[in-house]
């Protein structure tokens, strides 16, 4: 369905809104703009461990080439490293999308497949609960764990975009975890990513471990 021009200048306004409020520093935006069947709806989440400068850069950067890709579409998403950005032209907020989904995987191969399953889907477990009960600014959680074994260390993050429940929170990252045997069984790193919630894990650091919280033991 493509996009009229006044749907277009009001989306290009809330978004625009985005990039330039320096007033939020906890990275997720939502608004509308517009009336009746012109109205936008959006909303942009930068990763938990990212800087205000480099999360409105990204969202900047988002809206151009979303623009660029998607010059005349009522919805659309686009996800990058540091953050993702959605609109519609009906209201997206408060509620769990998970489709359209995907995920990319680690081309290595670990040592011990059954030892790092385990010791992963304890440390996504704790991550997920942690992360869900966050308010309603931020909903999410970094940590690694060690296998005994093999000593080897795992990092992994998971977020939600916090205008979700805690349950739907919960519900979003589990359905995503779901999908590991699929898209990344074996491999030493994986992440699935959908509109609510995104999860990643690797064998070596990959988050700001500064701008984390530990985790409660």
């Amino acid at each position: 369905q493509s996009a009229n021009s006044d749907y277009k200048s009001n989306l290009d306004r809330l978004i625009s809104s985005f990039s330039s409020d320096t007033s939020i520093d906890y990275g997720f935006y939502t608004g509308s703009f517009g009336e009746n069947i012109d109205k936008a709806y959006a909303i942009s989440l930068c990763r938990g461990d990212k800087k205000p400068e480099t999360c409105r850069s990204c969202i900047k950067n988002s809206s151009q080439v979303l623009s660029q890709l998607c010059p005349n579409q009522k919805e659309a998403y686009i996800w990058y490293d540091d953050c993702m950005l959605r609109y519609a032209n009906h209201t997206i907020f408060n509620s769990m999308e998970f489709g359209p989904y995907f995920w990319m995987y680690n081309p290595v191969n670990v040592t011990d497949e059954n030892e790092f399953n385990e010791v992963l889907n304890a440390l996504l477990g704790r991550l997920i609960n942690f992360a869900a009960l966050g308010d309603s600014r931020r909903k999410f959680a970094a940590g690694n764990a060690t296998a005994e074994k093999s000593q080897q260390t795992m990092y992994a993050l998971v977020q939600c975009t916090p205008d979700l429940t805690q349950q739907q929170c919960s519900d979003c990252l589990n359905q995503a975890i779901k999908l590991i045997p699929t898209c990344c069984s074996k491999r030493q790193g994986g992440r699935v990513v959908s509109p609510s919630c995104h999860f990643r894990y690797e064998k070596d650091p990959f988050y700001d471990l500064a701008s984390t919280s530990p985790l409660p033991p």
